[in-house]
């Protein structure tokens, strides 16, 4: 079984790499958007703009040198449950740059102001299958960390027992991994769910029809939702991986006092847990990597006096 260090080593080469994609194509993406409406449509499209580079900038920041800060602390077991928060701890920064973007939005000027009759909710402006993916993944992390942390062994180990001998292997997500990662789940959540609101209830675009104030609120939403669910996949990917690893190992044949021993579901289940771990990884980059539709290419639905965008 590979060591802690290679581990380390290959989730932080995969997270860069996966980060560089990201940037690439966010920036190979950008296209020449459909002239605003008006003079505060142009300035609140660039607002939007600017904070979601900024907020960007700060997650592939966060992901990029967290493992680097945290290996350059003292050794010790608050190491594993640092390097474990990092995605998260990406992600709270990364929703704490798009909320005060969300806080300091251009306000309507002028002498004649306007506010649309209908208040917006949070089902209004974020596209659905993104959020349900963002708690899917929510799900995934903590069923598997509930999971782990039942079986492990004083919180941190996992041990295979037999008649004549046993097995141990760690790192291994138990409850002293798990209940760090679990309030960070949470905390993710919340605050990704926050901006949402924030999204929903800024002012109004003047001199803007209302599809086009909320296109440009969905495509907020969208990228919002974009960086919250790609921190909660590589976190669960990382806590799959890290598992998978240690039921790989103690499910693994090996030698002890002239006895062999195997067993083969846990082994199979570590496997498993692995590819699951990877697999999860990959569609959170992929689903990060989708670019939410530039304001002017949405076609709003109209029914019943209230403008509707489809998910």
């Amino acid at each position: 079984m590979a060591g802690p260090g290679i581990l380390v080593l290959l989730l932080g080469l995969t997270a860069l790499v996966g980060l560089v994609v990201l940037v690439v194509v966010a920036v190979a993406g950008v296209r020449a958007p459909a002239p605003p409406p008006s003079r505060a449509a142009q300035a609140a499209r660039r607002h939007a703009a600017v904070v979601h580079a900024l907020a960007l900038a700060v997650l592939v920041l966060a992901v990029a040198t967290g493992p680097t800060l945290v290996a350059a602390l003292p050794a010790s077991l608050v190491q594993g449950v640092l390097l474990g928060l990092v995605p998260a701890a990406a992600g709270v920064g990364f929703c704490a740059v798009q909320a005060v973007g969300e806080a300091t939005w251009p306000r309507p000027s002028g002498t004649l102001r306007r506010a649309p009759l209908v208040r917006r909710t949070v089902a209004d402006v974020a596209p659905r299958r993104l959020r349900r993916l963002t708690w899917a993944w929510a799900v995934v992390l903590v069923v598997t960390l509930v999971a782990c942390g039942l079986v492990a062994d004083g919180g941190r180990a996992l041990t295979r027992q037999w008649d004549l001998g046993s097995a141990s292997a760690s790192p291994f997500p138990g409850w002293f991994y798990g209940v760090p990662l679990l309030v960070a789940v949470a905390v993710v959540l919340v605050a990704s769910e926050g901006v949402l609101r924030l999204v929903a209830r800024r002012p109004v675009v003047s001199d803007a029809d209302l599809p086009w104030d909320l296109a440009l609120r969905r495509l907020s939403a969208h990228r919002a939702l974009r960086g919250a669910q790609l921190v909660l996949a590589w976190t669960a990917a990382g806590v799959l991986l890290v598992a998978g690893m240690a039921m790989h190992g103690v499910g693994t044949e090996f030698a002890a006092d002239g006895l062999t021993s195997r067993l083969l579901p846990v082994h199979h289940l570590g496997t498993a847990a692995m590819l699951l771990g990877a697999a999860v990884g990959v569609a959170g980059l992929v689903v990060a990597l989708v670019p939410g539709r530039a304001v002017g290419e949405q076609a709003p639905v109209v029914a019943a006096g209230l403008d509707r965008m489809p998910a």
